[in-house]
């Protein structure tokens, strides 16, 4: 007989098994009566313990599985075999039906007698109903795949032979199924292809990044090649295991072949186009010769006249002075027109010359330090004889602070005398030919206005070519070879400066601007490096804040001041300085005066306003020449430096600066 210990433990068990929700576990008789009934399976057939103690269990299978004697069967193989396990229908009380898991256990005594069987059922409805939606689904998949005709759509193995194939594999590359299953995939690319290894590089690229993309030819079963769109991409299953690849691929040979006729197009269209421009251009460049050969036969035909009409005048009067006494009055009338003649004809032959040293590339500046002021207010005297024979008012404006600036003196002059003569010359009776000349930042700007004959439209952009005039040769009515503008621009271009022509039109008068750069440096860089070599030691070490708005001229004094051991930091602004100095304090601040929005003066003041600045030395380097003032409250630099400045001149005064002296 059981002890208490193991009666109390049966009812634990018991109670254990009554109070399972999610399974039905009860007791069957040898016969198949049910004689216990838990919690679960109250909850899952419907049943109370009342309704079924006693019934036998058959009652809980559907009709089909009654017709079948399928209860008595499970019965007889669990007795057989101890055990049988199933899945299918079965029916609640309300007549509703389930998919159950069903275990049948039999209970046999320790002679082997069978004592009767333990039933537990599991409800697997809901997992039965996704397992079919999910067949359903992979069937419809399917059913979608093989149909799908415009797309080839298969499976490949890890390795790459074909798994699956679908009827749009069979139509775009020819191949039935029993033909191409097992083959591996390279057997549709062309062999150049296979010989480099990239059908196994694709699979490769899929393992790696997820999938591929590729576009280029491919091979049907008959040996025909097709253009094909083609992604693969790797499967894998819920372990991580690669379970093979996803291969589509798409035939765009026709869409392929549209765009190379596309492209066929584009490129014969190209062809004319390139064709149409060479043709252009050969056109252009024979009306350019043409016109050359015309300009060339217009010049020859203008020097001939203007060489001529000197030459007669010198040889009328030279044959004519034997018979004259110096003390006739004809004889003086006659060296005077001898001598303007041969002026003439000398600036003529000079400017022939001028301009075969341009086109020749033999134009030398001599460069010094000169003063452009001076070199205008010559040019104006020079000309005024000349302006008041006929009448014509000159009027000069040139700003006091003009400074000094590194040119070719005779050149720079030449320039601002060929402008006022064809100012005057192209001005009537009564006009007026105005001069003005003034400093804007580190440029020194000349312009020249006249209210002569103006300048058309149409030839303005051509009227600092050489050999070109707005008169024709036969109605000609002002002398000259059409040479002096030409010479200007190269003669102003070649000191790095620009010359501009502006006229409203013929009657209008017109402007001609002249600006040239104002360099800091009286040499070239070559010289700046033998001037700093011996430079004092002193400037080593010393922190020098630039600041000028002509990049030139700080790219050179930032060179010269490098070379003498200075650490330099430039900037172009006043703006610029500010915020330099409120990252650090420099030794000395070297300022251009003439700046845009703020000058140097401010920026000096605002230095000297500045405590934590104090100390700090401050030099100008201008083309002003202004310079120290009396008073040291109403003077914020420490030293003046006029451009152009020497280097050595430079390096010096600014270790002189820093000592102190």
């Amino acid at each position: 007989m059981p002890n208490e210990r193991t009666t109390a433990n049966l009812e634990e068990l018991a109670l254990l098994i009554d109070a399972v929700a999610d399974y039905a576990i009860f007791l069957l008789s040898p016969v198949g009566e049910i004689r216990t009934w838990n919690a679960g399976a109250s909850r899952i057939m419907g049943y109370r313990p009342d309704e079924v103690l006693g019934r036998h269990f058959r009652q809980f299978y559907g009709p089909e599985d009654l017709a079948a004697r399928k209860p008595e069967r499970e019965l007889e193989v669990a007795a057989r075999d101890g055990r049988i396990e199933d899945e299918g229908w079965r029916v609640r009380k309300d007549g509703s039906r389930f998919w159950a898991n069903t275990i049948i256990t039999a209970l046999k005594t320790g002679s082997g007698e069978i004592h009767g069987f333990a039933k537990v059922t599991r409800d697997l409805t809901r997992r039965r109903e996704g397992d079919e939606r999910l067949r359903q689904s992979e069937e419809i998949f399917r059913l979608l795949v093989s149909s799908v005709k415009d797309y080839a759509i298969f499976m490949l193995d890890p390795q790459g032979r074909v798994a699956t194939w679908n009827e749009g594999a069979h139509r775009i590359k020819g191949y039935r199924p029993e033909e191409i299953i097992g083959k591996h995939f390279s057997i549709f690319y062309p062999e150049e292809t296979k010989q480099t290894g990239w059908p196994e590089r694709e699979l490769e690229i899929a393992r790696e990044k997820g999938s591929v993309e590729d576009e280029s030819w491919r091979l049907r079963k008959d040996g025909s090649m097709f253009w094909a769109s083609v992604v693969i991409t790797a499967v894998y299953g819920d372990d991580g295991t690669l379970r093979g690849f996803a291969k589509v691929t798409r035939d765009l040979t026709e869409r392929k072949r549209g765009e190379e006729a596309q492209q066929a197009l584009l490129d014969q269209r190209e062809a004319r186009l390139r064709a149409e421009a060479e043709k252009q251009r050969a056109e252009a460049s024979y009306r350019a010769a043409e016109e050359g050969n015309r300009a060339k036969d217009e010049f020859l035909m203008m020097l001939s006249h203007e060489l001529r009409t000197p030459m007669t005048s010198i040889l009328g009067w030279a044959r004519m002075l034997p018979g004259l006494s110096p003390d006739d009055s004809v004889f003086a009338q006659a060296v005077a027109a001898i001598a303007r003649s041969a002026q003439i004809q000398a600036r003529l032959i000079d400017d022939m010359l001028d301009v075969s040293r341009i086109v020749s590339g033999k134009l030398r500046l001599s460069l010094e330090n000169t003063e452009p002021g001076r070199l205008l207010g010559a040019a104006i005297e020079t000309i005024r004889p000349t302006a008041e024979a006929r009448s014509i008012t000159l009027t000069e404006s040139i700003a006091p602070d003009l400074g000094n600036m590194v040119a070719d003196t005779t050149r720079l002059q030449q320039v601002f005398w060929n402008l006022l003569s064809n100012a005057v010359k192209f001005t009537p009776r009564g006009g007026k030919v105005t001069v003005e000349a003034r400093r804007t930042g580190s440029q020194l700007q000349v312009s020249i206005t006249d209210t002569g004959e103006g300048i058309d439209t149409r030839f303005l952009p051509h009227v600092f070519e050489p050999f070109r005039q707005a008169e024709s040769t036969s109605t000609r009515t002002h002398g000259g070879l059409g040479l002096g503008l030409s010479i200007v621009r190269h003669l102003v271009e070649a000191h790095g400066g620009t010359v501009a022509a502006e006229s409203a039109g013929r009657g209008k008068g017109s402007t001609f601007t002249v600006r040239l750069p104002i360099r800091a440096l009286a040499v070239e860089t070559a010289e700046v490096r033998n001037a700093t070599a011996d430079a004092d030691p002193q400037l080593r070490g010393a922190n020098i804040l630039l600041v000028d708005d002509d990049r030139e001229a700080r790219d050179v004094v930032r060179v010269v001041l490098g070379m003498a051991g200075a650490s330099v930091t430039a900037v172009d602004s006043v703006a610029g300085a500010l915020a330099e100095l409120e990252n650090g304090r420099p030794d000395i601040v070297l300022t251009d005066i003439a700046m845009p929005a703020v000058d140097g003066y401010e920026l000096a003041r605002q230095i000297r306003r500045n405590p934590s600045l104090r100390g700090v030395k401050i030099v100008a380097l201008s083309a002003f020449t202004a310079g120290k003032t009396t008073s040291a409250d109403e003077d914020p630099f420490d030293e003046y430096l006029t451009k152009p400045v020497e280097p050595a001149g430079l390096v010096s005064t600014l270790v002189r600066v820093r000592a102190g002296a």
